[in-house]
């Protein structure tokens, strides 16, 4: 799952409001009321009762946001075939593992392998129902509900599409809050649920279906069959119960991508986005400065994102008579860590973005250029990943950093 991106912990700034009431299933808004961000009135700032045509748009844009590494070449059909679905089948209910009978079988759905290859060979639009249908059949029950294995990407469209085409619930929960390199990445993992049983379901409607003794098997033996079936797969996997879900996954992360993406689309201005990230994710600007240099270590004459480590140098504006720091951002295949001035300031699972600040939009790695002005952006993730087996699992140290993440320290 290589481009499957970190989940913020809700924080305030300024005159921030709180969180609204929750909408209610079936309701054509699908996204509750809110309270207010910054010096604006809002809408955004809820909990989804059902997901609707009109949201797909924003569950895009927030989806996009937890894994900005790079531009979706599949972005139109992509939304347009989950539009037209939702048109068609009407809206998806999106409920809470725990308001679920804590018996109902629930899989977690995501896309595996590579986001080009999804653009050149496109889904039919039915190999999510497959697959969920196969591991069905491997496990012997009907599922209830899907929820996304990680709610960022095209990664959080195909569950909602999944559930329409099943007439099942989505859970407004996932495992993963942002976007990690490996299917075993996830909250679950950390809980006790394992991976496996899975099954892959390519466009060509072949399926796969993998038994893994432990949860880190699965990945290496799901990725060869990915590549056989076209470089991209259909994932259905973790099948559990409502109520270990309601135990092991990160709740309220569907909820959070319709509530970013309307935000998203709400404005252009950098210092207002800001603030209201700010105020819905505890997201904090480290500094604005240019790109003075972008170093690609493994392949100079490759201007993509990288598939080895790389550097973005951004040269911090001065504030009044204070010169500014010097800011170095490590990549892989996202933004990996942040130093300032050679002190580690921020680093994974923390996700970091940077923002056009001309634009006022976030930008992704492959559309970087030197001179650009950009917002460092910090975005917390889920408490989980802080603990000392999240930091294992998906912490600076994974990326060839050997330094204790700021929040440990």
């Amino acid at each position: 799952m290589r481009a499957v991106g970190t989940v913020g912990t809700a924080g305030t700034v300024g005159t921030a409001g709180g969180v609204g009431t929750a909408g209610t299933p079936g309701t054509a808004g699908g996204v509750g009321t809110a309270g207010t961000a910054g010096t604006a009135g809002t809408s955004w700032v809820g909990t989804a009762g059902a997901l609707t045509a009109a949201d797909v748009p924003a569950l895009y844009e927030g989806a996009t946001f937890y894994s900005p590494a790079v531009g979706d070449a599949s972005k139109s059909s992509l939304v347009d075939w989950l539009t037209e679905l939702l048109e068609r089948n009407g809206p998806v209910p999106v409920q809470r593992p725990g308001t679920l009978d804590p018996e109902t079988a629930c899989v977690a759905v995501c896309v595996m392998g590579s986001g080009s290859a999804l653009a050149d060979l496109p889904p039919a639009g039915d190999e999510f129902a497959t697959a969920v249908e196969h591991l069905a059949q491997v496990c012997g029950r009907r599922f209830g509900a899907v929820y996304p294995l990680a709610a960022a990407t095209v990664s959080a469209l195909v569950p909602v599409a999944a559930a329409a085409q099943l007439s099942v619930p989505l859970l407004d929960a996932d495992g993963m809050g942002r976007t990690f390199a490996l299917i075993h990445h996830t909250a679950m993992t950390l809980g006790g649920l394992s991976p496996a049983p899975l099954v892959l379901c390519g466009a060509t409607g072949e399926t796969v279906a993998i038994g893994a003794a432990a949860a880190w098997r699965a990945d290496g033996l799901a990725r060869p069959s990915v590549d056989v079936l076209g470089g991209w797969a259909a994932l259905a996997a973790y099948p559990s119960s409502a109520g270990r879900l309601a135990r092991v996954a990160l709740p309220g992360t569907v909820s959070r991508l319709v509530n970013v993406g309307r935000l998203l689309l709400s404005t252009t201005d950098a210092d207002v986005l800001l603030t209201r990230l700010a105020a819905i994710t505890g997201s904090r600007r480290v500094g604005r400065g240019r790109i003075v240099e972008l170093e690609h270590l493994s392949r100079p004459s490759d201007v993509t994102v990288p598939a080895h480590p790389s550097s973005v140098v951004v040269d911090e504006l001065p504030d009044g008579d204070a010169p500014g720091r010097l800011f170095r951002l490590e990549l892989r295949s996202e933004i990996v860590a942040v130093f300032a001035d050679g002190a580690l300031l921020a680093a994974t699972p923390d996700l970091i973005c940077l923002v056009d600040v001309l634009r006022g939009r976030v930008s992704t790695l492959d559309s970087l250029e030197p001179g650009d002005l950009v917002d460092i952006l910090v975005t917390p993730a889920d408490a989980v990943w802080y603990s000392p087996e999240g930091l294992a699992m998906v912490g600076p140290a994974t990326h060839g950093i050997p330094l204790d993440h700021p929040r440990r320290r």
